[in-house]
C-alpha cells in the first residue's frame, strides 16, 4: 500500500561447502551504473518505488522485477511489491508486522514464493509472510502475475515472487545505517571477495533492525462506521528486533560450476492482535530459520543439480493464554524442509526458421511440521511432492513471433491423522495416505509488432492450489479439517501491449486480465467453537493494469501504476454471490517522481486507493474509504574526499504520510501516520 516505518548436521556442514568453494580475494569493484540497458525488450530501471523494469527477454508481459538494493530508507518487501500492478498487499500492522500478497484477486495461498527458483511456501498454511523474508540478502524480486512459471517446478498458482540472491561475483562491498521513526533502527554489512582467475567469489551479508512501534493512532473500536466511540491510543506490544547473516560463494573447475549459500536468520517481536478488544499485550513470538542452498552446472550451464534445505522454528508464548482458545504457556511449531531439483536446458538454431530453446526437468521435496503446546503433541505431519516439467520457446524470425508452451505435473503425498480442533475434544478418524496428483499446462505467445518498439503478448494458464494440512486435517486453535477436500482449480489469461517510444526514454505496458477459481476453498461455522473448510467457493475477477517509466527531460526519473479490477464471488451462497471480496481496491494508483537538482534527487510519491470492504458480506458498517498517501525522500551521494580507490558515500531521508492520514488495514490493524526515516550507506 505504501512504504512503512534443516537438520542441523546438515546446516553445519554446508557451511564449511561454502567457504571450501570460495576464497578471499581483492574486494570487488562497484559495477557503473546507467539509466538504460539495451535488449530484446529493453530494460526499465527505476530509481524510486515502485522500483520496476521489465526483463530483458520475450517473455509474456506479466512479469514485472523490482529492483531491492533502490529501497528508500526502512522500506520492506512488502512495501515495494504494492507497487508493482496487479499485486495488492494484506498488511496485519506497521513495519515488521505479517504482510501477504494477492495478485489479480487471487489470494495469498495461490501465490508462489521462491529465492532464486526453489520454493518457500510451506505446507502448513500455503502461503509466506512477507515480512518475515530479511530484504537485505536479495538484489531483485521477478513479479509474475498469472501464473508460477513452468520452469520452476514445484507447485502451480496464479502468480508467484521469485527473489534473487545478491550475485557473489559482482556484489559491491558497503555499509548501510538506518533509523527512523518509533524507535527504528537497522544496519546492513556487505563483505565481497572474488578472484577472477580461478573463477571464485565469497560474499558474507550480515543484517539486523528493531523497532519499538509504539505509535498513536485513532481508535475505531472495531466500530468504523459509529465515530461516538473512537478514542486516541498508542500501540502496543507491536515491538521486534531480528537479526541475520548470509554466506555465499562460488567457484568453477574442472568443467563444473558450484555455488552454495547458508543463512541464519531470527525474529523476536510482540504478538499485539487487532485493536477494538482482541489485542494481546503480552503474547511473544520467535522466528528461527537456518537455510542452506547447493547448485552445481556444467559449464555451459545445460544441466544443473540443486539441493535446498531449511528448517524454521516458530514460538508463541502466551502464558496469560491471550491468542485464541489455547491453553497458557507456548506453543511450538518446527518445521523442515528438504528438495532438490535436476534441470537440463538447450538451444537448437533452426536456420532461417527460427530458434528453439527449452528447459525440462524434476524435482522432489518432502516437508516435515511437528507441533507441541501444554500438554498436547501433534502427531507429525509429512508431506511429499515429486513433480515433472517442462518448458519451451519457440522464436520464429520471419513474423518474428515467439511461442512459449509450459507444463507441469505433480503429484502429493499427505500422511497426518487428524486433530481434534478443540485441545481434550475427540479427533476424526484417521483417512490414511492422502494422494492427489494434477497436470498444470500454459501457453504464451509473443508478437513483435514493430521491431524495439511495439510488443503484444498473450497467455493462458491453468494451475491447481492443493488443500493445506491445516484445511486437510485441521488445527487446535478451533478449526476441524477435511481430508476430502479437493485441490482449487485456477485459469488465468492476459493481453498486454507494451511499446518503447523517444529511442527509450518512456516505455508503456498496458494489460487486460482475467482470473478465475473454482473449488474455493471457504470456511464455514460447524459448532459453537470451530470451522470447518468446505469446496464451496467461486471467484472471478477482471480488469485492466498498466505500468510506465521513463526520463525526466532535466534529469531523474519517473514511474506510475494502475490497477483497475472486479473481484466477484461467484459462489452458490446467496448472501455472498456478486459481492466483491474484501481487501481488494478496485482502483490502486502509484506515482513516483524523482527529479535531478544538481546533485541531490527529490522523490515525491502517491498512493491512492478506492474504497473496498473488510467482510465478504459488504455490509455499509464495514467500507473502508477511499485513502491517498503521499510520501517525499531526498537523497544525495558524495564521493569521499582523498580517496582514489572510488569510495563513495549516499545520504536518503523519507517522510512517510505527510498529511497524516488515519489509516487502518487488515481487520482492524492500524498503520503509523506521519513518520520519518534516514539512511546512511558507505560503498
Amino acid at each position: 500500500m505504501r512504504a512503512l516505518p534443516a537438520a542441523p548436521s546438515l546446516f553445519s556442514s554446508t557451511v564449511l561447502a561454502v567457504a571450501a568453494v570460495a576464497c578471499a580475494c581483492p574486494a570487488a569493484e562497484s559495477p557503473v551504473s546507467v539509466a538504460f540497458e539495451s535488449g530484446a525488450v529493453d530494460t526499465i530501471y527505476v530509481r524510486a518505488a515502485p522500483l520496476t523494469r521489465e526483463l530483458p527477454t520475450p517473455l509474456p508481459a506479466t512479469v514485472t522485477v523490482v529492483d531491492l538494493d533502490q529501497a528508500p530508507p526502512g522500506a520492506d518487501l512488502a512495501d515495494l511489491l504494492d507497487g508493482v500492478a496487479g499485486v495488492q498487499v494484506r498488511r496485519y500492522g506497521g513495519l515488521g508486522a505479517p504482510a501477504v500478497p494477492s495478485v489479480r484477486g487471487a489470494p495469498g495461498a495461490q501465490i508462489v514464493l521462491l529465492v532464486d527458483g526453489l520454493p518457500l511456501t510451506d505446507a502448513r498454511d500455503g502461503a509466506v509472510d512477507l515480512a518475515s523474508l530479511p530484504l537485505d540478502r536479495y538484489a531483485t524480486a521477478e513479479v509474475y502475475r498469472g501464473l508460477a512459471p513452468a520452469r520452476f517446478g514445484g507447485p502451480g498458482g496464479a502468480g508467484a515472487v521469485n527473489l534473487i540472491s545478491r550475485d557473489a561475483a559482482s556484489e559491491p562491498s558497503s555499509l548501510r545505517l538506518t533509523a527512523g521513526s518509533f524507535g527504528e533502527t537497522g544496519m546492513r554489512w556487505i563483505r565481497g571477495w572474488r578472484d577472477d582467475a580461478g573463477g571464485r567469489a565469497l560474499l558474507a551479508v550480515v543484517h539486523g533492525r528493531r523497532t519499538d512501534n509504539r505509535f498513536s493512532y485513532l481508535d475505531h473500536n472495531q466500530t468504523f462506521a459509529e465515530a461516538g466511540d473512537d478514542h486516541e491510543a498508542t500501540r502496543a506490544n507491536a515491538w521486534f528486533g531480528e537479526w541475520g547473516a548470509n554466506l555465499a560463494g562460488r567457484a568453477e573447475t574442472g568443467g563444473l560450476r558450484a555455488d552454495a549459500a547458508a543463512g541464519f536468520f531470527r525474529r523476536d517481536g510482540g504478538r499485539p492482535g487487532p485493536v477494538g478488544g482482541f489485542e494481546s499485550p503480552h503474547a511473544v513470538v520467535r522466528h528461527v530459520r537456518e537455510e542452506v542452498r547447493l547448485g552445481l552446472a556444467d559449464a555451459d550451464g545445460r544441466l544443473r543439480l540443486d539441493l535446498h534445505a531449511s528448517r524454521l522454528d516458530q514460538r508463541l508464548h502466551d502464558d496469560e493464554a491471550e491468542v485464541g482458545g489455547d491453553p497458557p504457556g507456548t506453543v511450538r511449531g518446527l518445521s523442515d524442509d528438504l528438495g532438490t531439483r535436476l534441470v537440463w536446458s538447450g538451444r537448437r538454431e533452426l536456420g532461417a526458421v527460427g530458434t528453439l530453446s527449452w528447459r525440462q526437468g524434476a524435482d522432489w521435496r518432502r516437508q516435515w511440521y511437528d507441533e507441541r503446546r501444554p500438554g498436547v503433541e501433534d502427531p507429525l505431519r509429512v508431506r511429499d511432492a515429486l513433480t515433472a516439467f517442462a518448458g519451451l520457446q519457440l522464436d520464429l524470425h520471419g513474423p518474428r513471433l515467439s511461442l512459449l508452451p509450459g507444463w507441469r505435473w505433480q503429484r502429493l503425498e499427505d500422511d497426518f491423522p487428524p486433530i481434534a480442533a478443540v485441545p481434550g475434544w475427540p479427533a476424526p478418524a484417521d483417512p490414511g495416505l492422502r494422494v492427489q496428483d494434477d497436470a498444470m499446462p500454459s501457453l504464451g505467445v509473443v508478437w513483435e509488432a514493430a521491431p524495439a518498439r511495439v510488443f503484444v503478448d498473450a497467455h493462458a494458464a491453468r494451475s491447481v492450489r492443493a488443500p493445506t494440512w491445516t484445511e486437510l486435517f485441521g488445527d487446535r486453535r478451533g478449526i476441524d479439517g477435511n481430508p476430502d477436500l479437493l485441490p482449487e482449480q485456477t485459469t488465468t489469461w492476459d493481453l498486454a501491449l507494451r511499446l518503447r517510444l523517444r529511442g527509450g526514454a518512456l516505455r508503456l505496458r498496458g494489460a487486460v486480465f482475467g482470473t478465475g477459481i473454482e473449488r474455493t476453498i471457504v470456511y464455514r461455522q460447524s459448532s459453537w467453537r470451530t470451522s470447518a473448510p468446505e469446496n464451496s467457493g467461486r471467484v472471478r475477477a477482471t480488469g485492466f493494469e498498466a505500468e510506465a517509466g521513463g526520463a525526466l527531460a532535466g534529469g531523474g526519473d519517473w514511474a506510475a501504476s494502475l490497477t483497475w479490477q472486479r473481484t466477484r464471488d461467484r459462489g452458490d451462497d446467496p448472501a455472498y454471490a456478486g459481492k466483491e471480496l474484501p481487501y481488494l481496491p478496485p482502483l490502486q494508483v502509484t506515482l513516483e517522481l524523482r527529479p535531478a537538482l544538481g546533485p541531490w534527487r527529490l522523490g515525491l510519491g502517491l498512493v491512492h486507493e478506492a474504497a473496498s470492504y473488510r467482510d465478504r458480506y459488504n455490509s455499509a458498517m464495514e467500507r473502508i474509504d477511499d485513502r491517498t498517501v503521499v510520501n517525499l525522500s531526498l537523497s544525495r551521494g558524495w564521493r569521499l574526499p582523498g580517496d582514489a580507490g572510488g569510495r563513495r558515500a549516499t545520504l536518503g531521508l523519507s517522510l512517510l504520510n505527510l498529511t497524516d492520514n488515519d489509516v487502518y488495514d487488515v481487520e482492524g490493524y492500524p498503520l503509523p501516520g506521519r513518520s520519518l526515516r534516514a539512511s546512511l550507506t558507505l560503498h
